[in-house]
């Protein structure tokens, strides 16, 4: 992606893109782990991830701390997400995860401080955004996909899984979400050892003739997300993809949806037994070609 050499942390000289991509990978997880903790609904994670990526296409993770900017983001996307969140509790839920060897004499001083540093950096995140908080994920083009298709419930539950994946890596800044939608419901036809319908009027097919290029492009980067070290992912990973079955306000259908896509959308909630399931499928896919 020539777009990443452009990114400041790049093209500064202070990283490689490498190193910026596993930054941002690691920051989005973290944004993960801390809406897993605080029951924030998917939407707002997935805004808080988006503008961490926007962010950073115009600051360098050395001059901002990512920790603090993800919260941050996190913060700020439950406002415009109207999630509740309190600020403390953000605050609360970092510095547990990341300061478990510190007592707690330690932690109550640090806390103050990053209660006013996510108030400073707030400001600074809406002035890089210019104030445009608007974000359109691919959830929507990837129910209108899946809606199409008479798929099987796993392969709806990896399509899911392989958007929610994208998100923590920079293709949210450079394809538009009908594609990256397009491009998971392809990785997860590749997961199951699915064969594409044989139909031209479906979008997928469509989307597939037209954009074949930039759907490797996405599947490639997005695969090679998950050889990424990341030191949350052990934590995170399982608890992220976890939505149990009676937490109401996490599995909440948008408004408005028709109801076969009211039923699409139940089936991508997957308990975790699934997901490391998932997790085993994906390591099996990665060494073996990717789809063509």
């Amino acid at each position: 992606m020539d777009q990443v050499q452009r990114f400041p942390s790049v093209s500064n000289g202070d990283m490689s893109k490498d190193k910026d991509r596993q930054r941002r990978f690691q920051g989005c997880t973290f944004i993960e782990y801390l809406g897993c903790r605080l029951g924030t609904p998917q939407p707002a994670v997935a805004t808080a991830m988006v503008f961490f990526h926007r962010f950073y296409t115009r600051h360098s993770f050395s001059i901002y701390k990512p920790e603090i900017l993800a919260a941050t983001c996190m913060f700020l996307a439950c406002k415009v997400e109207d999630s509740f969140c309190k600020i403390n509790d953000v605050v609360g839920v970092s510095m547990a995860h990341l300061y478990t060897g510190s007592t707690n004499d330690e932690k109550a001083k640090m806390f103050f401080g990053w209660r006013d540093a996510i108030v400073r950096y707030e400001i600074i995140v809406l002035e890089t955004l210019c104030f445009d908080l608007t974000v359109n994920h691919p959830y929507e083009p990837l129910l209108d996909i899946l809606g199409e298709l008479q798929v099987s419930e796993s392969v709806v539950q990896s399509a899911w899984g392989f958007t929610n994946d994208s998100l923590r890596l920079p293709v949210c800044l450079i394809h538009e979400p009908k594609l990256i939608a397009a491009a998971c419901v392809m990785l997860s036809y590749r997961l199951h050892h699915q064969q594409f319908p044989d139909n031209k009027r479906l979008q997928l097919i469509q989307l597939i003739d037209k954009h074949f290029d930039s759907l490797q492009a996405i599947i490639q980067e997005i695969m090679l997300g998950y050889s990424i070290p990341n030191h949350f992912e052990q934590r995170s990973s399982t608890t992220s993809r976890q939505r149990s079955s009676d937490d109401g306000h996490r599995k909440r259908t948008p408004g408005g949806y028709s109801r076969e896509k009211q039923q699409i959308y139940r089936m991508k909630d997957r308990p975790s037994s699934r997901a490391m399931e998932h997790r085993r499928s994906i390591n099996r896919l990665q060494s073996s070609a990717l789809p063509s």
